[in-house]
């Protein structure tokens, strides 16, 4: 059972602006507003198969999902699959030049696990609000980055 929403926004920010803010893990916290950290295992740019732990805030304690980046190209996507104990998440972000900016897609595909399925309702009603603040959240940060590369 999965359940899978996705979302688009235009940004007036070139593609390469657009995927660099998205693939630099430390801004991820700024815009999504569970995720407490992703941490990336390995030194150097970020590559397809990367490790990656999503620390984040899950009630009153932290959770933590590890990950791995899926598929990257600059300016064009980013995808990243997180397993836990409770469900898989896989995300992607597609870049589209558009005018002088980037049509930005988001899309998230959730298999909940275990118990967790019996809360797939619940997820599917809440996934399109928080998926919408976090893009908004998401924008705002994008709109302060620099127009500079």
């Amino acid at each position: 059972m999965s359940i899978s929403f996705e979302q688009s926004m235009f940004v007036p920010r070139s593609p390469e602006q657009v995927f660099d803010v998205i693939d630099d893990f430390s801004v991820t916290p700024r815009w999504l507003e569970r995720c407490i950290r992703v941490q990336k295992h390995q030194p150097g740019p970020n590559e397809v198969g990367d490790s990656l732990s999503y620390v984040y805030l899950d009630g009153l304690r932290n959770g933590v999902m590890e990950g791995k980046i899926i598929a990257r190209s600059r300016a064009e996507y980013l995808s990243c699959r997180y397993t836990g104990r409770k469900m898989t998440v896989q995300i992607a972000f597609h870049m589209r030049p558009h005018g002088n900016g980037t049509y930005l897609t988001h899309c998230i595909d959730i298999v909940p696990r275990g118990l967790t399925r019996l809360m797939a309702p619940l997820i599917r009603r809440t996934l399109p609000g928080q998926t919408s603040t976090a893009m908004a959240r998401l924008r705002s940060c994008l709109l302060r980055s620099p127009l500079h590369h």
